[in-house]
Order: C-alpha cells, then structure tokens, then sequence
C-alpha cells in the first residue's frame, strides 16, 4: 500500500530492500524474507537508475507467488526499466537540474544544472574537473587544439573570460588563474563514469555511457578521456556482463565482440538470438 516501507532497515530482507541497498536485481522466496508475514509471497525486484548521474532512484518490484521468481521475472523487470531510464532521458523528465553537475549527455547539449553551455566551455569544464590540480594556459591549449597556432593562447583567455560570466550568476563557482582551476567541486559525466568504472560498478556506468558524449568534440584531451572511458567499459562489460548489458553496448559501438558475448550468455532457446546473429553477420560483413 501507499507509505509501506520496505527498506532493509525496516523489514529485513526482501527483493525491492535488496534491489535499492545493492544496485542490482533480486530475488527472494517465501521464508527468505526475514519479515515473517511476506512468507507467502515471493517477488523480485530491480533498481532504477537516473540515466544522467547513474544514482539509484528507485526499483521496480514484482510480488506474488512462485511465479513471480520464474526464470523470466528478472529479464521482464529489466525490460521494463529500461523503458522507464529511456523516458527520464526525455527534456525535462522528472531529473531535477544539479547547479553543479555537467550533463554532458543531453540530446540538446551540454548543460551546467539548467544552463546550456558551449561545446567549448562544456570541454574547458571538463577537463578541469578532470585536472582538479589545474591546467597552465599552455596546457589547456595542447588539450584543446590539435593544431594550435600562435592566437590560440589568445583564445583559450577569450574563452575563460566568457566562461567566467556563465559562472558569475552562481555564487561559490569560481575559476582562478594560473593554473586555471574550478575552486568548487564540480561533478560531470565523464567524472561519474570514471568513478563508476574504478568501483568495478558496471550497472552504474552503463547509463552514463552513450556515444553522444561530446561527440562533436575534436579537443585531444577531451578524445583521449572519451577513448580511455569507453574502453575500460567495453573490457568490464566483456568481464562481467549480463547479456543485456553486452547487447545494449554492443549495440551502441556497432561492436561485433560484444554482440557474440551477449549471444553466449544468452539462453539457447532466445527469441532474440536470431536478430543478434543477423546484426553480427551485419557488422563483420
């Protein structure tokens, strides 16, 4: 019912409590449940993630008798939680702006909490929040330009200068000089993502990922943290992957590896083997 609290703290174990405590799905039947009045229910249960940040928000639980800790109980919840992430991906979708996170996911560009900003001051943003000791103007510019010229000092300046005044309306957000460094903890994407990964929590740096990612950056640095990210992903999910985790990045790097991977945890009798296996033979033909 509306209010019941079915937090491990409150009751125990049970397979939402667990969902939302480990970031995972879960299971839980009949006497497993420590709450001796859910004896006669089984139910599983997976988490909902904000796609943007990677936090848990909430889960989706399925409660009933035996049947509803069946062999496809999980696959369906998982189904149908990715169609709920997909949704908050949508404008303004129940996401609540944070002034000091970088979404640089967003299919309308980069933005800082609600304010849009450049492609250029989304890539100074964040290769400083990655440089947390600072860059020098000379820095900055190798991990801008891939040619830098003799005015290329001038503009990175120009660029901080305007980047200066998109911070001016928040106080606390400051940006000194020599090196150039964020004086306030500023929270992106890409930073998430790498944490996710140095945790070893693929569930949280799935949804973070996208090939979008400043996708129309040519900055060298922001190129070579975009490679290194995809790529201890791409090495997680071949590890430890779930079939879905492996199809839906297979799917998003046109990556024939990962499609066969997703193909061999899947089980024999799939319907959906058939696709992959026509996507694969698509993608090496």
């Amino acid at each position: 019912m509306a209010g019941a609290d079915w937090a491990e703290k409150s009751v125990g174990t049970s397979a939402p409590g667990m969902a939302l405590a480990t970031g995972a799905g879960s299971q839980v039947s009949g006497a497993e449940h420590l709450y001796e009045q859910a004896h006669r229910f089984s139910c599983s249960a997976v988490p909902i993630r904000d796609p943007r940040t990677g936090q848990v928000i909430g889960a989706i639980d399925l409660t009933g008798g035996p049947e509803a800790i069946a062999t496809h109980s999980l696959p369906l919840l998982q189904a149908a939680v990715m169609a709920a992430e997909t949704q908050l991906l949508l404008p303004g979708a129940g996401v609540v702006a944070d002034p000091d996170y970088l979404d640089l996911g967003r299919s309308d560009g980069a933005h800082l909490g609600s304010t849009p900003v450049s492609l250029r001051h989304a890539e100074i943003l964040t290769l400083l929040a990655h440089y947390r000791e600072g860059l020098s103007t000379a820095q900055l510019v190798e991990e801008l330009f891939e040619r830098p010229d003799a005015a290329a000092e001038g503009t990175v300046r120009a660029e901080i200068v305007r980047l200066r005044k998109v911070l001016a309306g928040s106080p606390g957000r400051n940006l000194t000089s020599r090196p150039y460094r964020l004086q306030w903890d500023l929270q992106t994407t890409l930073g998430r993502l790498r944490q996710a990964l140095e945790a070893g929590e693929l569930e949280a740096a799935l949804p973070l990922y996208s090939p979008g990612l400043l996708a129309r950056s040519q900055a060298p640095g922001i190129v070579a943290l975009l490679h290194r990210m995809e790529a201890a992903l791409r090495e997680m999910a071949l590890d430890r992957g779930t079939a879905r985790q492996l199809l839906n990045l297979g799917r998003q790097l046109a990556d024939s590896d990962l499609l066969r991977a997703a193909l061999r945890e899947l089980p024999a009798q799939s319907p959906a083997r058939s696709l992959i296996v026509a996507e694969v033979q698509e993608l090496e033909s």
